[in-house]
């Protein structure tokens, strides 16, 4: 914990204080934003959720609990972050607590030529990183992340697989160690692992399909650990990636067929992107 606010100390009180007019500009754009992005999801893609009633009480749980929380999930579409955001709780409760509205780390190239899509990232509590960034831009991201989570009781959601898995499986060999750096310095965390998983989806694209049933399956641990360092940071993100792992197996025994064949498919649409912590 103590690292933690050497590392808060270290960010600009300038910086700082922008994170709270992004909050605040945020709570108020998503008056309009969190209806539509439910329009869009429910009406526009006619997208359904199963298994939601269990995850919106796991997190709620946590989030209430008064500790630090963050939000593990698989990665599967680019815009996995706006159909987690639907599943993790209701638009009431996030303009009432908007807290509970997760912050994301998006990859800056997605967004960066577009101009709606840059005002619409910032106003959705964002901290862009840059893949192309070196090790003192990686390291001031997870100062930022740190922060927010320990000084300020806010909520991320990370991909520990640091990008859109390739093969329609949770991939373990690819978890970034930056997620098992963070629940380190956090002084005991809660980690609401989620799964969430179309029907018809294969392998990564941009959105699930259009009319598909999505299925979300959430489990909170408290990772732990007895090593430091380095060493530390591989244990946590494995015991993080293997809960994914166990969620995704049981997403594939409740539902027959759903497994994709070893070669991971044919890919729905959209390009790579990998941005890794």
């Amino acid at each position: 914990m103590e690292s933690v606010i050497r590392e808060g100390q270290r960010i600009p009180e300038r910086e700082r204080a922008g994170y709270e007019l992004q909050i605040r500009l945020g709570h108020l754009a998503f008056f309009a934003i969190g209806p539509a992005a439910v329009f869009f999801m429910r009406g526009i893609r006619r997208n359904s959720f199963a298994g939601l009633e269990e995850v919106r009480r796991v997190y709620r749980d946590a989030a209430r609990s008064g500790r630090p929380v963050l939000v593990c999930a698989n990665h599967l579409n680019m815009f996995d972050s706006i159909f987690l955001h639907y599943a993790l709780a209701t638009v009431p409760e996030y303009l009432r607590e908007f807290r509970l509205f997760t912050w994301n780390v998006p990859a800056v190239e997605n967004f960066k030529r577009d101009t709606f899509l840059r005002a619409l990232t910032y106003l959705s509590k964002t901290i862009p990183i840059d893949r192309a960034g070196g090790p003192a831009h990686y390291r001031a991201i997870l100062d930022r992340i740190k922060y927010l989570t320990a000084s300020r009781g806010q909520i991320f959601t990370i991909f520990p697989e640091g990008g859109r898995s390739r093969t329609g499986r949770v991939e373990p060999e690819r978890v970034t160690a930056g997620v098992g750096n963070i629940v380190r310095d956090l002084e005991k965390p809660i980690v609401v692992c989620v799964y969430m998983r179309g029907e018809e989806q294969t392998t990564y694209g941009s959105l699930p399909a259009r009319g598909d049933r999505l299925h979300v399956r959430a489990e909170a641990i408290e990772p732990t650990t007895k090593a430091s360092g380095v060493r530390a940071t591989k244990e946590l993100a494995r015991q993080i990636i293997e809960k994914l792992c166990e969620l995704e197996a049981k997403h594939f025994a409740a539902i027959p067929g759903s497994e994709p064949e070893p070669s991971g498919g044919t890919k729905l649409n959209g390009s790579p992107a990998r941005a890794s912590l």
